[in-house]
């Protein structure tokens, strides 16, 4: 294990921690030396990591982000913690074109991609305002930089929660605030996202077996930016996506549509 990096007892929150990069987060974190609030509808999967890291503390929360009551159920769980980090990972996606996509799955994502997100911003960037001691990570997207014919409202989501944490970041630089909120921007990473976007259900795959190393090598690099990070509010994370965001800027916007489509298309089969 890494020599602990943070003050003791030092908390950080991960919503979305189950399964996936949030997971991932989850066991970088405690290599660092922090202790964990854990957040998801079942945080089972983490009983594993409690066993691998024993000298530190996991706090399990069972609660579904998608109900706005229960951020503040999470910030009256929290509050009398020293919590100094927030990651907002918790999202998904609805696959398929607009017209025949399923409605009532989109505004339950939306609740829980912007909403929740939003309302976890709001109360955490007050609260740390408050200790002038804190940082919130937001989980955005390289979607969040082109409208996304095929995945139209994950994309419209994914550039909400960009632009909302650039421009919160701003604010706290030029408050001369130590608070900051990074936003980090990811590529596709083989994980379940796929699978639920798709409406698909069954036995899920354990985090043994998704665990490889586009995820462990997102994880780091994600958290090691973010956390350094003074005055930059986003990062794409990965040579490729960085590469692919400038070409936005060159090709015409119907042309880079023509290709998400096609590539969402393809993922919906």
């Amino acid at each position: 294990m890494k020599k602990n990096k943070t003050e003791p007892n030092s908390w950080a929150i991960v919503t979305g921690a189950s399964k996936g990069i949030g997971y991932g987060y989850c066991e970088q974190l405690l290599t660092q030396g922090w202790n964990i609030i854990a957040v998801a509808r079942n945080t089972d999967p983490l009983n594993h990591l409690s066993k691998k890291f024993p000298n530190q503390t996991i706090l399990k929360i069972n609660l579904d982000l998608s109900n706005l009551d229960n951020c503040d159920e999470l910030f009256k769980l929290t509050k009398d913690l020293d919590v100094s980090l927030l990651i907002n990972n918790a999202g998904y996606g609805v696959l398929g074109d607009f017209q025949s996509s399923n409605l009532e799955k989109e505004l339950n994502m939306l609740d829980l991609n912007i909403r929740s997100l939003h309302k976890l911003s709001k109360i955490y960037v007050n609260h740390f305002f408050n200790k002038q001691k804190g940082r919130i990570i937001n989980i955005s997207s390289v979607a969040a930089f082109l409208p996304g014919p095929g995945f139209a409202s994950y994309y419209a989501s994914k550039a909400y929660v960009l632009n909302l944490g650039t421009a919160i970041n701003y604010e706290l630089i030029k408050g001369k605030s130590k608070v900051r909120l990074i936003t980090i921007c990811p590529g596709p990473i083989k994980t379940e996202f796929w699978n639920r976007s798709k409406g698909e259900t069954g036995t899920s795959k354990s985090n043994t077996e998704l665990k490889n190393k586009s995820v462990d090598k997102f994880v780091k690099s994600s958290l090691n930016k973010a956390l350094k990070a003074k005055r930059r509010s986003y990062f794409i994370i990965g040579f490729n996506n960085i590469f692919l965001n400038k070409m936005l800027n060159i090709v015409p916007k119907s042309w880079a549509m023509r290709v998400v489509y096609k590539y969402n298309k393809k993922k919906n089969k």
